[in-house]
């Protein structure tokens, strides 16, 4: 079984290297600013408008923050004597790549989500660079993600980290700290403030808590102060790296996420909606400085409203110059506007400038357009080799006792693969696919040979895992899979309580009482983003003030049920220290929890007594996930661990076919997956989880309990199927069935992305779901390879 594991995960790797490449476009060529139009000189036509610029980054500034009650003196400030364009940002909404999209007028590739966690990427060319060449000053003070993207280009910088989220008011005031030092300077000309505080409030309270009033009030007094002590020659520009979701976090494709302001001050403009990779390209062209080789984006007319027509038909050509570089889409177009061009500068007949501004403009759009679509090209032959290889090994799987793999055959399908990843030919991808094509038609011969139609139709829950891939095909299944998995998850318990197959009515009351646990845990989160119901949720009734009380009531009582739950999993040859233990554990959890501050050294003394229980005997990996898991879930969804293990023993007390049931607890573990508010979305990572009992960022710490936070119910319902699979020594059957499932899930996902690949919003779409179903699959190579070598050391201890 452990072949085949490794076998899927290469073709995943093989999968996920042709889907997400790594950037590889290197532009070289000239970018300077023409210095004629034919044979007119233009040396004179492009110039700095300022001579001072200051670009303010509030992570996670959504475009619905920046109103007159909220923010008043710089919407004041932006009504009088600027303007206030609406940005349009793309996934992945995370730092990293909206940096690169700001500075190099790229789209960054979603592996830069990766990335983002440790970043030690150097940008080759930017508007930076472009300033630097140009000998202008820059100095930054914030996110130390710009000193990883930009070394040995500023004057002067103190970067801060920007993952430890509990940090909301010390990570500002560094940066304000320095600001106050650089307004009695006058020893630079470039100033990038990078403040992080807005967003560690989304990610821990949401933003919608008093503090995130609190803190846009303090970032409005920030821009009004710098604006009041500059000179009028002053471009002050505030953005939002990208937005915040109404649950908090980002990372997914929510209008609030995607969506954020760019506002203007001393910069006559007008209202706009734009790109957020258009904002470098216009920026050079204020700031006089060359637009950067990387750079897709296109002018804005209405945010260059300030410069004569005769400045904006050169910025045009200069910006489509740069752009044909990359693509001759409509080079014609370009040469007959560069005609009317010249006119205009000759005779200066406005209809000549305004028909060469209409094809230059038309031309910039075409251009923009076919490389915002060519930026997510994938490696189609590396897609398909890596699907026929999954195909492959789902038809080994169905029938693994008749279609068995012999050893040759699985290191042929192993070099297949492998060579793939370093296959510097196309030839040999298509060798290889061919050749994995051949196998896979050979062994679905044999398998529709021994096969006999018709047959019995499969029970329910074979038959949910056979048509929940199909549902890929459509946006709305993925976006919102957290309703079929509820659905069928309720349908499977009605129909175990309605088939009636010798249980008893005692088991019946119980499957009833799990289902009225399941209903009430549908209301727990918010099961439509952007919804009324998203407010409504006992998520935020209880975290409301006037519901304290009944917030502590729901709270002990979940950590009670807890207790009972750990009294039941070591009833047999418990002893009453381990429970005494697990209490006082729980007790401390309960004072972590409800504690207003980020208190470091309980959170250390809690893991410390969770693992002090493990040298108990008696004590079962199982509950020290559930203890855990207690201490890294939110209060509200500690809840749904009683009611998590309670449903996997009711599972296991009436299946008794291995088969069944580890594809019935594969139903419930997503189920609860979803219950506990997650969804096929980078924003419902909750990345405060990370800092239990940290005071600073430690990656792999904060990734470890950042991902035990997000897997918690999957891997429960594994531990606690383990114990029944491991009674009656069914092991290879059970791991057959999740390996099954599994690549099943990948196929279908796959072939779906690759046939809808062209249009953005599914491609957006099924991205995340394709990284959350890739950490499932590493999660499932962990446990089963953890089993094999427990199943490799007891076969040479007993030898």
């Amino acid at each position: 079984m452990i072949r085949y594991a490794i076998l899927l995960v290469i073709s995943l790797i093989l999968f996920l290297n042709g889907f997400f490449p790594l950037p590889h476009t290197n532009y070289s060529f000239p970018n300077q600013p023409p210095t004629h139009i034919n044979s007119f000189n233009v040396t004179d036509q492009y110039r700095p408008h300022f001579t001072k610029t200051v670009l303010i980054v509030i992570d996670a500034l959504r475009w619905d923050f920046v109103t007159a009650q909220l923010m008043p003196l710089a919407a004041g400030l932006m009504n009088s004597q600027g303007c206030l364009s609406k940005v349009s940002v793309e996934s992945p909404t995370v730092t990293l790549p909206r940096i690169k999209a700001l500075t190099t007028g790229s789209v960054p590739q979603y592996m830069d989500v990766v990335m983002n966690l440790a970043s030690s990427e150097v940008l080759a060319d930017s508007w930076l660079h472009s300033a630097k060449k140009k000998g202008l000053r820059i100095v930054f003070y914030g996110d130390n993600t710009w000193e990883k993207l930009f070394p040995n280009v500023f004057t002067r910088s103190e970067g801060t980290t920007s993952f430890f989220v509990w940090d909301f008011t010390e990570v500002d005031d560094n940066v304000t700290r320095n600001v106050n030092l650089e307004l009695e300077r006058s020893d630079w000309d470039v100033m990038i403030l990078h403040y992080l505080g807005l967003d560690h409030i989304g990610h821990v309270l949401g933003p919608f808590h008093p503090k995130m009033t609190a803190k846009l009030k303090e970032m409005d007094d920030i821009i009004f102060r710098i604006q009041q002590t500059m000179a009028n020659d002053t471009l002050i520009l505030v953005t939002g790296d990208h937005g915040m979701r109404d649950a908090g976090g980002h990372g997914g494709t929510s209008s609030a996420e995607v969506t954020v302001p760019l506002i203007a001050i001393g910069h006559d403009c007008e209202n706009a909606s734009f790109q957020q990779t258009d904002i470098p390209a216009n920026l050079a062209v204020l700031l006089g400085i060359n637009i950067p080789v990387t750079s897709i984006g296109k002018l804005e007319k209405p945010f260059l409203h300030r410069l004569h027509l005769r400045e904006y038909l050169y910025a045009l050509r200069y910006n489509a110059q740069i752009l044909l570089e990359k693509s001759s889409l409509c080079r014609g177009a370009f040469l007959n506007a560069t005609d009317f061009h010249e006119n205009y500068l000759k005779h200066q007949r406005a209809a000549d400038g305004e028909l060469a501004k209409r094809l230059y403009e038309e031309c910039s759009d075409k251009i923009t357009e076919e490389l915002f679509l060519a930026s997510s090209k994938q490696e189609m032959p590396l897609l398909f080799v890596a699907l026929l290889s999954m195909f492959y090994l789902f038809l080994l799987l169905l029938k693994p006792s008749i279609l068995k793999q012999s050893k040759l055959e699985f290191l042929l399908h192993l070099c297949l693969v492998c060579l793939q990843l370093f296959a510097a030919y196309q030839v040999l991808v298509y060798i290889t696919g061919a050749i994995l094509a051949g196998l896979a038609l050979l062994k679905l011969r044999r398998l529709l040979r021994v096969t006999k139609f018709p047959r019995a139709v499969p029970d329910f829950s074979v038959l949910t895992c056979l048509v929940h891939p199909l549902t890929f095909i459509s946006t709305s299944f993925i976006e919102e899979e957290h309703y079929f998995w509820i659905f069928v998850s309720v349908s499977f318990i009605l129909g175990l309580i309605l088939q009636r197959n010798g249980l008893l009515p005692v088991n019946n009351a119980k499957l009833l009482l799990l289902l009225a646990g399941l209903r009430f845990s549908m209301d727990l989160n918010s099961t439509v983003e952007n919804s009324v119901q998203s407010q409504s949720n006992w998520a935020n009734l209880l975290n409301y003030e006037e519901s304290l009380v009944y917030f502590h009531a729901f709270f002990v009582s979940s950590l009670v049920l807890v207790l009972a739950t750990l009294y039941f999993e070591q009833e047999k040859g418990g002893n009453f220290s381990s429970l005494l233990l697990s209490a006082l554990t729980l007790c401390l959890i309960y004072l972590l929890k409800v504690s207003a501050h980020h208190n470091t050294w309980l959170g250390k003394a809690i893991w410390a007594l969770i693992v002090l229980q493990k040298l108990f005997p008696s004590v079962s990996w199982t509950e020290i996930w559930i203890l855990s898991s207690t201490l890294l879930i939110k209060p509200h969804n500690v809840v749904l661990i009683p009611l998590g293990v309670y449903s996997a023993n009711q599972l296991s007390a009436v299946i008794k076919d291995c088969f069944s049931l580890t594809v019935a607890s594969y139903l419930l573990s997503n189920c609860f997956y979803f219950l506990q508010g997650h969804r096929n979305s980078l924003a419902s990572v909750d990345v405060s989880i990370g800092y239990t009992g940290l005071n600073d960022y430690y990656p792999f710490l904060v990734i470890s309990q950042v991902l035990m936070h997000t897997y918690t119910f999957p891997v429960l319902f594994h531990l606690i199927l383990f114990q029944k699979v491991f009674e009656q020594d069914f092991g290879a059957k059970f791991w057959n069935t999740i390996l099954t499932i599994r690549t099943s899930v990948l196929f279908f996902t796959g072939l779906v992305m690759i046939l809808f690949r062209h249009h953005l919003f599914i491609w957006s779409v099924f991205a995340p779901k394709l990284f959350i179903e890739s950490v499932h699959t590493a999660f499932m190579f962990i446990e089963l390879s953890c089993w094999y070598l427990n199943k490799c050391v007891k076969k040479v201890l007993c030898k």
